[in-house]
């Protein structure tokens, strides 16, 4: 990002310097981009001989994230390409607005702001610093350079009615923020130019355009990876039905818990091609926009597809097909474990683990304890007449609490690997932690028995889960027709 620095920042010795003119910002970045060695030198920004302020650059980092956990680190790409003339921008994120009020002229404020106003002219535009002098004129009625905000709204009260973007310059995951209208000139730009990102490959396809899911897997369990791939499948169907999405989850030096560091292509290893089109093809496409997403993003669109119901809410459909050798796994485990003859059968999904050690308990959703939990499937046998329960669980001391239970004879599940977080030495650890300390872990063998355990509650009649997690929003995407699904629903913010 370039920002603008006052004079008391102006080097003694001025190495590189700008007459002011609309384009200052770009002229600025593209020397920057050229010229890797000066991005720690200032550029000073003259009007007819007089220094009006310095411009530098940032690199995009996110503010709020622990700069030494490797697992929540983002890469925020610089827009080192974007001009003024820039056509096929995605505007429906800001079409949601009528005001933009931005808190600071810089970079991407300055080229949001440009853009947005010319896509549509009866957008309003505001600026809190008086920076915002040296490029727009406060005359023009759609733009106003104001003090603060109740300045704003005390000289322009019909303003306060309309709906209103807030937009600040440093970058932060907050999810919050999204949804209630508060975030970076860098999420706007990312809003606008997140289709733009257009790659050439090769000489192949010149009548296609290929959007490439290439996400980092990171601290991502497998329903994670399913519903984002799937999610954005069907956004890109949705907004961009002209272009063929495809996967590729091979990124090197991505520590996750399914092949480590070598950077093979995690979907690939359990799942087909969401497309007709093999990776080989589109590595030699002449349209490919790349995608490098995590559900950790700056990009609005994610953020909201990641924690609204959007993918909690995801049918899966044909979108989802195993590798064969996958299926007739999951297919052999599951006819061992269950009865040939038909039986109801409640499924009951009980999260533990991780999900209650104290790093993580801040961040997801809590229903029901395992014993509640518990104690709500012996009701509904009782009640509803099931023959048998099956359990899916990763917790070891879950199942022994079931096991021991009243259902013991009805109980039934899968030979996954379970866990036993009352183990001292699994204190506060991610599983992706505990198992890239165990020598003996195959983490391939244990993904093909985590899916036989997700497959089994899809020949269940009915669901009950402790809280909403990613085998509950894997069920429900696999099947609809549950008797019920029921899930503790979390008081504070939904599911």
């Amino acid at each position: 990002m370039i920002k603008i620095f006052s004079l008391d920042t102006m080097p003694k010795t001025v190495r590189k310097a700008f007459e002011l003119n609309p384009e200052i910002f770009t002229q600025t970045r593209d020397f920057y981009h050229r010229n890797k060695d000066m991005r720690h030198h200032k550029v000073v920004i003259f009007q007819q001989g007089t220094p009006l302020f310095c411009l530098g650059w940032m690199k995009n980092k996110p503010s709020n994230l622990d700069p030494d956990n490797p697992m929540v680190q983002m890469h925020l790409s610089n827009y080192w390409e974007y001009s003024s003339s820039d056509e096929g921008l995605d505007y429906s994120y800001v079409d949601r607005y009528q005001l933009i009020i931005f808190q600071e002229l810089e970079e991407y404020s300055y080229h949001s702001a440009r853009v947005a106003m010319r896509h549509n002219p009866e957008l309003k535009v505001c600026f809190l610093d008086p920076n915002a002098g040296f490029l727009f004129e406060d005359n023009n009625e759609n733009l106003i350079i104001a003090d603060s905000e109740e300045s704003l709204f005390e000289r322009y009260p019909e303003l306060s009615g309309l709906r209103t973007l807030r937009a600040h310059s440093e970058m932060r995951w907050d999810v919050q923020g999204v949804f209630m209208g508060d975030v970076s000139s860098y999420e706007i730009m990312t809003s606008l130019y997140w289709i733009k990102r257009e790659f050439y490959y090769g000489p192949e396809n010149p009548d296609k355009t290929f959007y490439l899911i290439k996400q980092p897997v990171k601290e991502n369990g497998l329903t994670a990876l399913i519903n984002n791939v799937i999610g954005v499948k069907q956004m890109i169907r949705a907004l961009r039905p002209d272009y063929i999405p495809v996967v590729d989850l091979g990124i090197a030096n991505d520590p996750n818990q399914f092949q480590g560091t070598s950077g093979e292509d995690v979907w690939g290893m359990f799942f087909e091609q969401i497309s007709p089109y093999s990776l080989q093809e589109v590595y030699n496409s002449q349209h490919v926009i790349l995608d490098q997403n995590s559900n950790l993003n700056l990009n609005p669109y994610m953020t909201e597809f990641t924690f609204s119901n959007q993918r909690a809410e995801l049918d899966y459909g044909s979108d989802l097909q195993y590798k064969p050798e996958i299926v007739e796994y999951t297919q052999k485990e599951l006819d061992r474990i269950f009865p040939s003859e038909k039986k109801r059968i409640l499924g009951v999904v009980v999260r533990g683990s991780d999900y209650l050690i104290p790093r993580t308990a801040k961040h997801v959703p809590h229903g029901l304890s395992a014993e509640e939990t518990l104690e709500k499937a012996v009701q509904y046998v009782s009640e509803k007449g099931y023959d048998l329960v099956y359990l899916a669980t990763e917790e070891q001391s879950i199942l022994e609490l079931f096991t021991n239970s009243a259902l013991k004879d009805k109980l039934i599940y899968t030979r996954q690997k379970r866990l036993d977080y009352r183990k001292e030495e699994y204190q506060n650890k991610l599983l992706l932690e505990v198992y890239g300390e165990d020598q003996s872990d195959d983490p391939y063998k244990r993904t093909m028995d985590y899916i036989v355990t997700l497959e089994g509650l899809t020949r269940c009649d009915a669901l009950l889960a402790n809280v909403t997690c990613g085998a509950i929003t894997y069920a429900t995407g696999r099947k609809s027709d549950y008797e019920f699904v029921d899930v503790k629903k979390i008081a504070a913010g939904g599911h």
